[in-house]
């Protein structure tokens, strides 16, 4: 009860922002909508059930979702990367996996 106490005394200044600032929404909608398609995609497919695969698959979600959130074509910016080459080596970008066997 004193750890909910005190999430309830730590955050009340931010509880109502939504009143004084219209550009934040009084709720996290966006944020779960957000989620909701690539999570359901995941658990549909199954395919990505190594730590490898949930990091490039969550790496491209969060570019194409940021660059959505800027008003940019994600297509066009994939594109820009790899043509200016602009990629970082794989041994830096994708954690390394344990071989099963």
């Amino acid at each position: 009860m004193a750890t909910l106490l005190g999430k309830v005394e730590g955050g009340f200044d931010h509880w109502l922002t939504f009143i004084g600032e219209p550009a934040v929404s009084p709720t996290n909608n966006a944020a779960k909508n957000a989620l909701r398609e690539p999570v359901v995609l995941r658990k549909l497919i199954g395919t990505l059930r190594n730590d490898r695969g949930m990091f490039v698959h969550k790496t491209l979600l969060s570019l194409l979702a940021t660059y959505r959130q800027q008003g940019r074509n994600p297509y066009e910016e994939l594109k820009r990367i790899a043509r200016n080459n602009e990629m970082i080596p794989r041994a830096q970008a994708v954690p390394a996996v344990a071989s099963s066997g």
